[in-house]
């Protein structure tokens, strides 16, 4: 198979405007990113350690987000009754056994709604002793974030577990 230069070059082209293609579709889409951290904040005497919500927007639109919960596992899912309760509503439960709860019922702000701009996050800061009190009734001391948008598209951080802090210095 003998290619000539120029039909290499249309080879190259055709390749090229393929990925350049699917690389636009896939920056176009609304992208948010939800990551927790453990960080302390302040400075002096007034100093708070937490967990940190970092709500990142990697995507070349404005992300609306409407509303923000922690999700503790309340009990034990199995995986049995994971699949049949999907089956039953038409779509899978990545939460199945999880609470979902409102930072405002731990007197929180998280500042939503808030739009995010291309490129840029919003971070809230979840204090140690309001993460005792959420994880009170949890089968294990670990969290999730979610957040929503204003179409109610729903984003999940990974697990993350919660070490236990005493408030003794």
């Amino acid at each position: 198979m003998d290619l000539k230069l120029t039909e290499l070059l249309a080879i190259y082209g055709a390749i090229l405007s393929t990925f350049v293609f699917f690389w636009n579709v896939f920056k176009s889409k609304r992208h948010v990113a939800v990551k927790l951290i453990y960080g302390i904040e302040g400075d002096g005497e007034d100093i708070q350690s937490g967990v940190y919500v970092f709500i990142q927007n990697p995507s070349a639109n404005v992300v609306h987000v409407s509303g923000m919960s922690i999700l503790y596992p309340w009990r034990k899912a199995d995986l049995l009754k994971v699949i049949i309760e999907s089956i039953k509503q038409g779509r899978w439960f990545p939460t199945y056994g999880w609470v979902h709860s409102n930072l405002s019922l731990y007197k929180l702000d998280d500042g939503c709604p808030i739009s995010i701009e291309p490129g840029h996050s919003h971070k809230v800061l979840i204090p140690d002793s309001v993460l005792n009190e959420i994880l009170d009734d949890a089968v294990r001391r670990e969290i999730r974030a979610s957040v929503q948008d204003q179409l109610w598209n729903e984003t999940c951080s990974k697990s993350f577990e919660v070490q236990e802090i005493s408030s003794e210095k």
